[in-house]
């Protein structure tokens, strides 16, 4: 069985070990302790089961379902790590404030939406923002059904960098500015349908956590990386929502400023760091 493991399954297994690890450690300091080791222990029987179901039953459904799970995995994971955060440090906020005051003299995610309030902008920023998941989503599809090859190693970075941003969120715990500040700074009109249902996401599934670096910037341009190489017409639709994208995180209070340039620096680091592990992987195939 675990000769039938991939690389990106490697990566789930690594940031489940690694991030249990960190919860027993901090555990005095950790919420839902019993349901975060369940989580994990649930998470690698999935890996196991979708593997062995894959090899028995090899079909398009189980095919599917066995290489796209580590995308089902982030959503849960990421909100997970709002109940872990606060192991090393308390949360860090006032470092960014003071940060983004240093760089502008005021508070970009309090003054931007205030300056500019007219539903048709607010509307812009809130479809902006929800079109990250539009993005993990289809893009990984579109590469999965049109060119298996290159799927691999893209799925491969993408996943890599998710997991790395969440364990960085708590080396770096920072909830950003819709949890920190007071309701009546950090408040926004959620007027428009696509304000509507951002509100509808984040009251759903939104925990104080994962401000630095921004992931949605991180992940939205490391797709637009990966998109220009063998999909040059589809990164041109992908270029304006990903630079949209760092503005609507701002404009919405998930994020200081600083995490929007942190959240460039570290794509093109996890981009290149993700590359590089794959080609080791790819090199220690072939000697195998």
């Amino acid at each position: 069985m675990l000769k039938k493991l991939n690389i990106t399954d490697f990566v789930i297994l690594i940031f489940l070990v690694l991030s249990g690890i960190l919860i027993m450690f901090g555990a005095k300091k950790t919420e839902h302790l019993s349901t975060l080791i369940f989580a994990r222990i649930a998470a690698i029987s999935t890996i196991f089961i979708l593997i062995q179901l894959n090899t028995t039953y090899k079909n398009k459904i189980t095919s599917f379902l066995r290489y796209f799970y580590p995308l089902l995995f982030t959503a849960y994971f990421y909100g997970e790590t709002g109940y872990y955060n606060n192991i090393f440090f308390a949360d860090l906020d006032e470092l960014f404030i003071k940060l983004d005051h240093l760089l502008f003299g005021f508070q970009p995610s309090l003054i931007f939406s205030q300056k500019y309030d007219s539903i048709w902008f607010s509307e812009l920023m809130f479809f902006s923002y929800f079109s990250y998941y539009l993005i993990i989503v289809v893009f990984p599809l579109i590469v999965y059904f049109t060119n298996k090859e290159e799927f691999e190693r893209t799925f491969f970075i993408i996943i890599f960098s998710f997991y790395a941003y969440y364990l960085i969120f708590v080396i770096f715990p920072v909830v950003g500015p819709q949890f920190y500040f007071a309701p009546e700074q950090a408040g926004i009109a959620h007027n428009g349908f696509w304000g509507k249902l951002i509100k509808f996401l984040q009251d759903s599934g939104e925990t104080p956590t994962g401000a630095f670096p921004s992931s949605h910037v991180g992940i939205s341009w490391i797709i637009l990386f990966a998109s220009v190489k063998s999909y040059k017409k589809l990164s041109l639709i992908i270029l304006p929502l990903a630079l949209l994208i760092c503005f609507s995180t701002v404009y919405i209070k998930a994020h200081y400023a600083v995490d929007v340039f942190a959240g460039l620096i570290s794509a093109v680091l996890l981009y290149f760091v993700g590359n590089m592990i794959y080609e080791k992987y790819l090199i220690k195939g072939k000697k195998l």
